[in-house]
């Protein structure tokens, strides 16, 4: 499934529909202040008027277009209060971390806390929980369910696509390391209770990271610390570090690990760990197609791969 399919699927047209729900809904002019949020919020079909760093939400949340006519405030923490005024919301929409802000965002429209799904020991469910909240806040419980469902749907398929690989595949046996490298030394692993994680989980896949330390949603480590399962696939995050890929070609500690000697390395389309619904799908399909173009080649043909290669097509 191409991204286009996919978020012609996932937003199920709801922003054909806005107008006229728009009409009946309350709240009408919303305002949020988090890009997790406001990808749930553009999963409801609903548009706010406003949100924090457009840019960097589009740059960061590929599977989640926002048009033009959404206002950019400004950082994430220092909105431009000005410009909330003059859009004259009827509701703001913040997480914990906005708390010390609460009280000003107050004097410009009521103001609702939410985003606490991202410190579930299950995001996945906790953002679908979190969406059908704000449908309900919106009036459009019906779309919000349809959202749910559809992004429920997009995970299954995932699934399905990855149990119709062959039985002998290391797409399907083999437990997995979640990574983006930082640096040529020190990568992020995600584990069972992350996003990443728990979808790993839904696709049937196990978290090699999780025997570890299963507790974190993420920990940052240097690679060498990625040897406690020699039959783990690495598969990071795009895009990859130039010095990470140099690093790749020339480093004997990393030319030892296992999986680069078994071709058990990939690489997969970026999405954001601190995603809602929209990203949930979207990571289940990219991870399903970086594992599926995991070569095939035997044991003994892949121990013998340049180290170059194995960067170039992991890349």
């Amino acid at each position: 499934m191409n991204r286009r399919a996919m978020l012609a699927a996932l937003l199920g047209g709801a922003f054909m529909t806005l107008g006229a729900r728009a009409r009946a809904a309350a709240p009408r002019r919303v305002i949020v202040l988090d890009w997790g949020l406001t990808e749930l919020t553009l999963a409801l079909g609903v548009l706010p008027v406003g949100m924090a760093n457009t840019a960097g939400f589009r740059r960061n949340f590929t599977a989640c277009p926002v048009p033009d006519s959404v206002v950019d405030l400004g950082l994430m923490f220092q909105p431009n209060m000005e410009l909330m005024l003059a859009l004259k919301p009827d509701l703001i929409v913040i997480t914990p971390a906005h708390a010390s802000m609460r009280g000003a965002l107050e004097r410009i429209a009521p103001t609702v806390t939410l985003g606490m799904f991202r410190a579930s020991p299950t995001p996945y469910t906790a953002a679908c929980e979190e969406t059908m909240h704000l449908a309900r806040l919106f009036e459009c419980e019906a779309q919000g369910e349809a959202a749910v469902m559809q992004s429920q749907r997009a995970i299954a398929a995932a699934r399905a696509k990855l149990d119709a690989l062959p039985a002998t595949s290391q797409a399907r046996t083999a437990p997995v390391y979640l990574t983006r490298f930082i640096d040529e030394s020190h990568l992020r692993v995600f584990g069972t209770h992350s996003l990443f994680g728990e979808l790993l989980a839904q696709l049937g896949l196990r978290n090699a990271w999780g025997a570890a330390d299963g507790a974190a949603a993420s920990a940052m480590i240097s690679f060498d610390a990625l040897d406690a399962d020699p039959r783990a696939t690495l598969v990071y995050v795009k895009p990859l570090p130039g010095m990470t890929a140099t690093m790749m070609q020339t480093s004997r500690v990393w030319q030892a690990m296992p999986f680069t000697g078994a071709g058990r390395m990939t690489g997969m389309a970026e999405v954001p760990p601190e995603g809602g619904i929209l990203s949930a799908a979207w990571f289940a399909h990219a991870l399903v197609d970086a594992l599926a173009a995991l070569p095939a080649t035997s044991p003994a043909a892949r121990s013998v791969a340049l180290p170059a290669q194995r960067v170039a097509e992991a890349s």
